[in-house]
């Protein structure tokens, strides 16, 4: 069938948009109850290569190499590029919101304890950043590359999470935020954690060392938790 004048081909995938997702979730399950299995590999290895290729960048045979696998089994672990590309991003989103559930949800149910929340709180984002170096990367290349790969990460697995951390927001502030300002709010932690964390040679110059380890770790952990303090008390 010829297209009409101007229009844009679409990659097979596109008008197969819900097919990442559903295969996804089942499938990072799998990845999680058997993290040594070769579905596990071919996911870490699909989060290294995103990171430093970024989504065009990659190739399934690469990633298949970097997994030791044959590029047969990538396909039927996962099914497509896109198909990783979307689990990689559920994964780091996932973990977050568990995360924080984690460590807010006692201390939230307690009175006064909205500073501690926050100590605590800013400790495991930051580490979790400074622990997992691919995660700053696939999240800036997000950004910075603005790539037009519609799979709905935006809509299946930012947005939710996004209201999630709105929701916690709204709890530690000294006052009720307004949509926009909680919004703002979380958009600046989350560029500061990012810029800090990507760990650059640029970064590492100017601040005399590595944010991921000895003091300097501590000691910007510290700065960007009175950040929190600060911004939140306002």
């Amino acid at each position: 069938m010829t297209a009409a004048p101007g229009a844009r081909y679409a990659p097979a995938w596109v008008n197969r948009s819900n097919r990442p997702r559903h295969v996804a979730k089942s499938a990072l399950d799998k990845a999680r109850e058997a993290p040594g299995s070769t579905k596990a590999r071919i996911l870490g290895a699909a989060e290294e290569v995103f990171a430093a290729k970024g989504f065009q960048g990659a190739s399934t045979r690469e990633i298949a190499a970097r997994a030791g696998v044959n590029i047969s089994s990538l396909h039927y672990h996962w099914e497509s590029k896109e198909t990783l590309y979307f689990t990689v991003f559920r994964n780091i989103y996932e973990q977050i919101v568990d995360l924080l559930r984690n460590t807010l949800a006692p201390l939230l149910a307690r009175q006064d304890a909205r500073e501690s929340a926050i100590d605590a709180t800013m400790r495991q984002l930051f580490d979790f950043f400074a622990d997992n170096p691919n995660v700053p990367k696939l999240l800036m290349r997000r950004i910075v590359e603005n790539e037009e790969i519609e799979l709905g990460i935006e809509r299946d697995i930012l947005a939710p999470a996004w209201s999630v951390f709105s929701a916690w927001v709204g709890r530690l502030g000294r006052r009720t935020l307004s949509d926009d300002e909680s919004r703002l709010f979380m958009l600046s932690m989350h560029s500061v954690l990012l810029v800090y964390l990507l760990d650059s040679r640029s970064y590492q110059s100017l601040l005399g060392g590595s944010v991921r380890s000895g003091p300097l770790r501590e000691q910007v952990r510290r700065h960007v938790t009175q950040l929190v303090h600060r911004l939140l008390a306002s």
